[in-house]
């Protein structure tokens, strides 16, 4: 009794089939992966044919037919592995990824950029960043004055300096409050791309009140301070003020530990049952204290006096 095997040529027929798909979708900027789930049920139209064909051809003879089905197999998953692959590259996938592997950061300075300050303008609000330091100037001038480092990650150096263009302060006036944002961590390009400001300065007037909101690490310079501060929510805060400041620091903190620095702390502790650490109020006076930085729900303050 002999032996015929089915599947062999069927399956020799979708290779071409598929390699046809492939080459006209290349050519013609069409989709690999719509043409074969339109066509992929004349697989079964050909396996269905060459059974038909040879039982058919054998019939009344001694021939048994036999299905091959670890050629349909392997030519089965040829075809989903490559239309896998295909579909990768069509939904971009496959070009992220590329571009992913073949990335870099560079480092550049943020441009210097200057707003000016009217009349009319009591407070500024400053919204700190989340991730990036931040350091506060105060001088005389009516302007302030941003710059900053950033990290970039791009797969070249014209796109890098592509991103660097982007604005990363923002600054909004409302009655006589001025509001200053930052631009945090940003992905671009379906994360393919980042930005990472960091190191960011900002040079403020003097004369103007001031409340910081929330941030990782903040630093005041403070040549001089002539109105009121309230910083609230950030978790490192540092002051270098000058010795003949004009100023009184309350700062409300868990640990007397927490209150650091070159200048003698005032504190007092705070009951509060329940807290397994101690809630302290610190306090110091430079000069006559005329005007307050007030610190709120940080975890470590750190002011050094200097001449």
């Amino acid at each position: 009794m002999g032996k015929r095997r089915v599947g062999t040529i069927s399956m020799a027929i979708v290779l071409i089939a598929f390699g046809v798909i492939i080459f006209i979708a290349q050519v013609n900027s069409l989709s690999a992966v719509k043409l074969s789930m339109k066509f992929w049920p004349t697989i079964l139209f050909l396996l269905g044919g060459e059974i038909l064909y040879f039982s058919y051809k054998y019939k009344g003879e001694d021939v048994k037919i036999k299905y091959d089905v670890f050629s349909v197999f392997i030519v089965l998953l040829i075809v989903c592995v490559n239309l896998g692959i295909y579909g990768f590259i069509e939904t971009g996938l496959m070009s992220k990824i590329s571009s992913k592997l073949s990335s870099e950061t560079f480092n550049y300075r943020i441009p210097y950029k200057e707003v000016q300050i009217d009349d009319k303008i009591e407070k500024i609000v400053i919204n700190g960043p989340t991730y990036s330091n931040l350091t506060v100037r105060s001088e005389g001038k009516d302007k302030i004055v941003f710059s900053g480092s950033v990290d970039i990650t791009a797969d070249s150096e014209e796109k890098a300096k592509g991103l660097l263009e982007n604005e990363y302060i923002t600054t909004n006036k409302s009655d006589n409050i001025l509001y200053i944002s930052f631009t945090d961590r940003a992905n671009y390009g379906g994360g393919t791309y980042s930005s990472y400001p960091q190191n960011l300065s900002l040079t403020i007037p003097v004369n103007k009140k001031v409340e910081i909101n929330e941030g990782s690490n903040f630093e005041l310079i403070g040549e001089s301070i002539k109105n009121d501060w309230i910083i609230d929510n950030v978790n490192r805060v540092k002051l270098r003020l000058e010795k003949d400041s004009d100023v009184k620091v309350s700062a409300f903190i868990y640990g007397e530990e927490s209150l650091k620095g070159n200048v003698k702390w005032d504190i007092v502790k705070i009951k509060d049952e329940g807290e397994e650490v101690d809630k302290v109020k610190g306090e110091l006076t430079l000069g006559n204290g005329t005007h307050t930085i007030n610190i709120l729900n940080s975890d470590e303050i750190v002011v050094d006096e200097v001449e």
